[in-house]
């Protein structure tokens, strides 16, 4: 049976899936919740290293490099009525220390998170073993956590590589509305690398990278979770193959081809 592999994109019909219920944790540089393609009540968190070494959590979330207002874009149209909370860890340039990212992740935890979108990617780190305790204790808990691969990574990228985590990938060639799942591959996930477009803004002088990938993995799985509220992260999965597997018309040869070119979108997101 061919099966179906367009995501929930911008409008639809009422009753149709939304995400609506279903909190969506976005860990990057903020959101600005005023900005049209936003839209609606978003909530949030700023997670920061202070002067004492130490990470703290405060008040500002507010995005000041577009990034994770762009993410946030990309997931409202995929999911319009998913609950967004921004969690900030990038300050301008979109780096960040894996004991920020940590303190994020257990945040996230507490706060009611149901999907936690991490647009970032670090190379395997030995010294960071609580990050991969962290998303252990969020599958437990039932929260599905969604991670780009690093771009132009040659090696694992953590932490869309480990097993409690759904990693993705951008390829160019897929339709914004395109989801393609292949847990054989380096990441199960492949979607579009592109933001929403902006008026007047060449998409090519927009941001792209696996991040947007990711951004519209989350949004589907929001969906996902609206019609089926109690899945755990195997019966997820489950979900992504039936809807977005390699059935659906893709040949195995041919989707080995875009996980491999898909390696040449490319943004400054580290995490490292």
């Amino acid at each position: 049976m061919r099966r179906r592999r367009a995501i929930p994109w911008g409008a639809r019909p009422p009753g149709f899936p939304a995400g609506k219920g279903v909190r969506v944790v976005v860990v990057d540089s903020g959101v600005n919740p005023r900005h049209s393609h936003v839209g609606g009540s978003v909530d949030g968190a700023g997670i920061y290293r202070g002067e004492d070494g130490e990470v703290h959590r405060g008040p500002d979330y507010r995005d000041t490099s577009g990034h994770g207002t762009a993410i946030a874009a990309v997931i409202r149209h995929v999911a319009p009525k998913a609950d967004l909370f921004a969690l900030k860890i990038f300050n301008g340039a979109l780096v960040t220390t894996p004991d920020v990212l940590e303190g994020a992740l257990s945040y996230a935890l507490q706060a009611g998170a149901r999907v936690v979108n991490l647009s970032l990617g670090m190379e395997a780190a030995p010294n960071a073993p609580s990050l991969r305790a962290l998303c252990r204790d969020a599958a437990r808990a039932g929260i599905i956590l969604v991670a780009s691969e690093r771009n132009g990574a040659k090696g694992a990228s953590v932490p869309a590589s480990y097993d409690e985590v759904i990693g993705v990938k951008g390829d160019g060639r897929l339709g914004e509305d395109t989801l393609v799942y292949c847990p054989w591959g380096p990441c199960e996930c492949l979607a579009s690398p592109w933001p929403r477009s902006l008026p007047g803004l060449r998409r090519e002088r927009n941001f792209r990278g696996n991040s947007f990938a990711a951004a519209r993995v989350s949004g589907t799985i929001a969906c996902l979770l609206e019609e089926s509220p109690d899945a755990d992260l195997d019966t997820l999965r489950g979900m992504l193959r039936e809807q977005y597997g390699r059935e659906s018309g893709i040949s195995r040869s041919k989707m080995r081809q875009c996980f491999e070119s898909s390696s040449h979108f490319r943004e400054s997101i580290r995490g490292e």
